[in-house]
């Protein structure tokens, strides 16, 4: 008795066959990569736009209290006029890196109290947007030597 023994081949699909991208595979791919890049790049300039807006207050901030210090280490109640805020106020913005910088020093001497000054700082610019951004304020007291009620 012959048995006759058949080897049996094994059944290829056509998914074993693949060995690369179909052109359909291929434009699919492009059509998601374009997507998720025209969606990406306003989304990175909006963060950019934010970053600055975000920088700007910083510098602003730092500056207002550096120019706070500065008057405080530089002025006595006795030292402070009107001309030398002017000063200051047309020194500040020209050192500022902002879009249309408007920086106001007021000196102020209330009637109640002659003997306590106030220096009133406010400082307002442009966002990158164009639009003007809440300014900063900052209050400086003076006080006269001796005028204490001890």
């Amino acid at each position: 008795m012959n048995i006759h023994r058949h080897k049996i081949a094994p059944q290829h699909t056509c998914w074993n066959k693949r060995s690369g991208f179909t052109i359909f595979e291929a434009l699919i791919s492009m059509i998601l990569v374009s997507a998720t890049v025209a969606i990406s790049i306003p989304t990175l300039k909006v963060v950019n736009l934010q970053r600055k807006s975000i920088n700007a207050k910083l510098i602003a901030t730092t500056t207002l209290a550096n120019l706070g210090e500065r008057i405080v280490a530089e002025n006595s109640w006795d030292d402070l006029t009107s001309e030398k805020m002017a000063e200051y106020e047309a020194e500040i913005p020209g050192q500022l890196n902002l879009k249309e910088p408007r920086l106001s020093m007021k000196l102020v001497q209330t009637e109640n109290d002659p003997a306590v000054r106030q220096v009133r700082i406010r400082l307002s610019w442009e966002n990158p947007y164009g639009e003007s951004v809440d300014p900063l304020l900052l209050s400086l007291w003076f006080y006269r030597e001796g005028s204490s009620d001890e």
